[in-house]
């Protein structure tokens, strides 16, 4: 007898929770088609921090955070060739199962720069809406440790790597789901 697969996740599956930054991958129809009949879902995917779901019409990187989705997107395009194109990185929220509130994921964040640019990351949390929840001097460096909607924090990383030369250290994680009106940005 043989075993029956596990079936597939979909994109509406509470599976994917974990992976609250999702990214659409595409390439032609042929390429599809061929990375599909080698089980390319399964050998791309790394389950501890991002997976490639394919939907049916094209495959979405599935990832924990920004830095997770820029070390697997490397290994996609390697995967999928020349022909492979990316779409913009997006939040993906929930939806609450007993009253269907839309849920929107909340992410910890803890940043580590130099203290000539604490001010500058501090200015970009508050402009983004984050709560800074603390800073701590570490010698040259200073640590803000943070919460913010992951929607407000696509493209943070960037900043840092621009702001400080990329001297910096950028760990963040899912804190919690969120009703979407709930968030209430710092000012």
């Amino acid at each position: 007898m043989s075993a029956t697969p596990p079936p597939k996740a979909r994109l509406d599956d509470r599976a994917l929770e974990p992976y609250p930054l999702r990214q659409a991958v595409s390439a032609s129809a042929q390429k599809l088609a061929s990375l599909r009949d080698s089980g390319a879902t399964e050998w791309l995917s790394k389950p501890e921090r991002w997976l490639l779901v394919d939907d049916g019409e094209q495959f979405t990187l599935c990832a924990t955070d920004e830095q997770t989705l820029e070390e697997a997107a490397p290994l996609v395009a390697a995967a999928f060739g020349g022909s492979v194109r990316f779409g913009a990185p997006r939040a993906h929220g929930a939806l609450r199962v007993d009253d269907g509130t839309r849920l929107q994921p909340v992410m910890f964040v803890r940043v580590q720069v130099p203290i000539a640019h604490a001010a500058h990351v501090r200015e970009e949390l508050a402009r983004r809406g984050a709560k800074v929840v603390e800073e701590d001097a570490q010698g040259e460096r200073v640590v803000v440790r943070a919460e913010a909607p992951l929607a407000v924090l696509i493209g943070y990383r960037q900043f840092l790597r621009d702001t400080t030369q990329a001297r910096f250290e950028l760990w963040s994680w899912l804190a919690r789901y969120e009703a979407s009106g709930a968030w209430t940005p710092s000012r």
